[in-house]
């Protein structure tokens, strides 16, 4: 008799490799799939079973396999009375045997609509909160790492409505193995695949004329069969298989007992560990893309002087210290202390010897982006505490923060990048960062100046002599420029301003140029032009507006982390020349 116990259909040859090849981070736990596979359509749906480790090899190797599919008391159920309702979900084991396997997919069908859901108990094992998504997925976080994406889920199908999204659920595989390895359990897919194909030679082999056939196998029931009629006549030839395999045998509990990971740092030649950080005084040197983790994230505090983060009182990167444009220094000891050992993987991802750090600082200076989104906001303030001093020589009582919103005093205790305004100032740039980047930047350093207020401006500037109906439809920028203007054409005439402004106002022209205007006019250009489509006209015109920076488009072919730079300095420094012209004198 042929042993056939290897045997698979050329369109189903997919489901002889490994379930998972063990490099993503998520395995697929449940899941139905419609999509083309090498060519052939057809269909596949897959659970979750839970099989004891000492009957795992055995379950695999069953011959016709196990059940493939979760199976409950519902949905409606019918229980006599003095019957107890059952509300386990299981899969079935072995066909003859009264088995009952445990399973992560609670799951069940309703007419034309699915549904596939996590376990409970495993959401609550690990303290696990949903997160919504614009999508319908819903991500299941653990908040005390934290780790996001622990599981994704889209859950529900409607097989009714033409283009609704399949349901999948996705798992970290660290806490797939913690999980299991708690249960004594191995992780089973359980599945039924089908497929319709119509090249494969081997179907004559196995079938020998017959209509169909069905064979057990270990680890599956394979069904083969050619189908006759027109509707079949492109791919004739059908196949579907019941089976289970192997989807993770549990090593280790890496969550529930998570350790210090055995890292070497570079320069050290021997895996750091926290007694042996703190013996020595020993530091760590990462690249600043470590912070991009943390930034998008409202529950972190990322301190951009330093370089620390800080997570809602769980953990601390405390004792750092910026290098340079790009790098940060950390006491190893410290991290290792006050932090859990997934931030202490993530900081290493990042970790350069000390002398690419130090040579960061001789070429590039300690010019960070936090010390140049620091000198871009309080050269604004300035500005606007100048238009302050100048509202009380005026006796129009505008305060600082009715003209540009924010008070001097106040972003000094608070911590100046903590206005929402200002944290995407704050944010890591690298030098090789992209042309969309670099136009983000440009829009949201315009958003720093859009909270200069026109009205009380507007109201200075028709107080120092300018007409209303001259300015009536200007913006805050272009009236901030007015009154720069009749600025300096007051002194220009030996005047003191303001208190002389009335008897120039004649001679202001709206049309003169002040050089500390012309990069703040082309920062509003640059965040117009991130709107439109690119063309030769658009690329020209953007080499013109990034001139005026002394940005040469040419040299940005490696990437626009020195062009951001330069914006940031530039609008600085024009923005501390405004509050100079302001200045009552």
């Amino acid at each position: 008799m042929t042993d056939h116990s290897t045997y698979w259909p050329k369109s189903l040859a997919h489901l002889a490799e490994p379930y998972d090849d063990g490099v993503s981070d998520h395995v697929v736990i449940a899941e139905v799939n419609d999509a083309l596979l090498n060519g052939n359509k057809g269909i596949k749906s897959v659970c979750t079973a839970l099989v004891p480790l000492d009957e795992l090899d055995e379950i695999l190797s069953a011959p016709g396999g196990i059940g493939w599919e979760v199976e409950s008391w519902g949905p409606h159920p019918c229980v006599d009375q003095g019957r107890v309702y059952d509300t386990r979900f299981w899969v079935n084991g072995r066909k003859g045997r009264d088995e009952k396997f445990q399973t992560i997919i609670n799951g069940w069908k309703h007419h034309n609509q699915e549904v596939l859901l996590p376990d409970n108990v495993m959401l609550m094992a690990y303290g696990l909160i949903p997160r919504n998504i614009s999508d319908g997925t819903v991500c299941w976080d653990d908040p005390q790492a934290p780790v996001y994406d622990v599981l994704r889920v889209r859950s529900h199908v409607d097989y009714g409505r033409r283009g609704d999204k399949l349901p999948q659920i996705t798992m970290r595989r660290d806490y797939l193995e913690d999980y299991c390895s708690l249960k004594s359990c191995g992780a089973v897919a359980v599945y039924y695949e089908e497929r319709f194909s119509s090249a494969d030679d081997t179907f004559d082999k196995i079938l020998h004329g017959e209509e169909g056939k069905q064979l057990e196998l270990p680890g599956r029931l394979l069904g083969m069969a050619v189908l006759k009629g027109s509707y079949y006549s492109a791919a004739p030839q059908f196949a579907r298989v019941w089976g289970c395999r192997l989807m993770l045998r549990p090593k280790s509990r890496p969550i529930s007992n998570a350790k210090d990971p055995e890292l070497v740092w570079p320069g050290d030649t021997s895996p750091m560990t926290l007694p042996r950080a703190s013996q020595t005084w020993v530091y760590g040197y990462v690249t600043d893309e470590v912070l991009r983790e943390y930034e998008s994230r409202p529950e972190f505090d990322v301190q951009p002087e330093s370089g620390g983060v800080s997570y809602n009182g769980w953990w601390a990167t405390s004792y750092s210290y910026r290098i340079g444009r790009s790098h940060i220094r950390i006491e190893l000891k410290k991290l290792y202390e006050g932090c859990p050992p997934h931030v202490i993987t993530h900081w290493h991802k990042y970790a350069v010897p000390r002398e690419v750090a130090e040579q960061d600082c001789k070429l590039n200076g300690d010019r960070n982006i936090s010390v140049r989104a620091k000198d871009v906001i309080f050269a604004y303030l300035r500005v606007t505490k100048s238009l302050e001093h100048l509202s009380d020589h005026l006796g129009a009582g505008f305060t600082q923060e009715e003209i540009g919103s924010f008070v001097t005093e106040k972003v000094k205790h608070s911590g100046w990048w903590t206005p929402s305004v200002v944290k995407p100032l704050t944010m890591v740039v690298s030098l090789s960062a992209s042309h969309s980047e670099f136009l983000g930047r440009a829009t949201a350093l315009s958003k720093v100046l859009e909270n200069l207020k026109p009205a009380p401006v507007r109201s200075l500037a028709i107080q120092l002599g300018l007409e209303k109906d001259k300015i009536i439809a200007f913006g805050s920028i272009k009236l901030l420029a007015s009154v720069c203007q009749l600025s300096i054409v007051t002194r220009e005439q030996g005047h003191a301003f303001p208190s002389d402004a009335h008897s120039v106002v004649s001679a202001w022209n709206p049309e003169f140029r002040i050089a500390a205007f012309d990069r703040v006019f082309a920062l509003q250009a640059l965040r117009g032009s991130a709107s439109h489509a690119p063309s030769a006209e658009q690329d020209k015109k953007m080499a013109s507006l990034v001139g005026k920076f002394g940005i040469d488009v040419a040299a940005t072919a490696t990437g626009w982390g020195y062009a951001i730079d330069a914006l940031y300095d530039k609008i600085a420094e024009d923005l501390n020349s405004i509050a100079e012209i302001l200045s009552p004198r």
